[in-house]
């Protein structure tokens, strides 16, 4: 099974706005450019591998180095940014994101645990049992992973990650999100995304909390009737739950990232 063409073109789209990353590393742009003169790819190509770099470069940009226990995951990410990006203009310019098992069975070792280590992946890279979601999003920066089939999750390799909002999310909802937390730690970041995870779990009766299975159907963002303007509605009712348990810096905090985040969505 392949990666669907409606997807790739979601990836790289020849109606995404050109995007020169800013700072490092623009000669690697400019070999771009020069890619086009010479022929070599076209310039669907050359504005989508533009587009991932600048991808990349932002999100690496967003990475709190200033914590002691990123420092080490930091570093790392920044040593291999180059091969990484080179992995990522390769996979444009052959078509890897149609067949993303097969490019990643071309990568040669060294290539694999460069892909490791920017994901933080624990585990050494192996193609058996890969998802074509878990190779795709491999090859994409961070920023930019895609939930294939829907179930609210996202694979990289063979690790499962939740974020908030869903990749699959309307893009009115990620602006509202992006502009409620612009200026946020990652830190920060990180605890108010966490406010949204009940989205992805089930209470029974008995008040036994469970995960959802994954896959489209209980995926509640994926109902044709799901409110996000809704459900964050329904968010600061649960955080006065908590308010006597919670640090009140901390509460006072994350009920006024849910007031901002509702009046961007509506």
């Amino acid at each position: 099974m392949k990666v669907s063409s409606t997807l790739i073109a979601q990836i790289i789209s020849e109606t995404q706005a050109p995007i020169t990353p800013s700072g490092e590393p623009t000669a690697s742009f400019d070999a771009i450019m020069g890619y086009i003169d010479t022929g070599t790819i076209t310039a669907d190509k050359a504005e989508g591998i533009s587009f991932l770099r600048g991808s990349f470069v932002e999100w690496r940009g967003d990475l709190d180095a200033m914590h002691p226990l990123n420092l080490p995951s930091y570093d790392a990410v920044v040593s291999q940014s180059e091969p990484l990006l080179e992995i990522v203009e390769n996979a444009v310019i052959q078509n890897g994101h149609t067949d993303p098992i097969a490019f990643l069975n071309n990568l040669s070792q060294g290539e694999l645990e460069t892909l490791r280590v920017t994901h933080s992946l624990a585990d050494p890279i192996n193609h058996d049992g890969l998802s074509q979601e878990g190779a795709l999003n491999l090859i994409l920066p961070s920023n930019k992973r895609q939930d294939i089939d829907n179930d609210g999750f996202v694979e990289t390799g063979k690790a499962v990650g939740w974020s908030f909002p869903p990749p699959n999310a309307p893009q009115s909802v990620h602006d509202a999100w992006a502009t409620t937390s612009e200026g946020m730690s990652m830190q920060d970041r990180l605890m108010a995304e966490a406010m949204f995870m009940p989205i992805m779990l089930r209470v029974d009766d008995p008040g036994k909390v469970s995960a959802l299975a994954r896959n489209e159907a209980n995926n509640p963002c994926a109902n044709a009737d799901f409110s996000f303007s809704r459900f964050v509605e329904d968010r600061p009712d649960s955080l006065d739950a908590f308010d006597y348990r919670m640090d009140r810096k901390q509460y006072e905090f994350q009920k006024n990232a849910l007031t901002n985040f509702l009046e961007k969505l509506t």
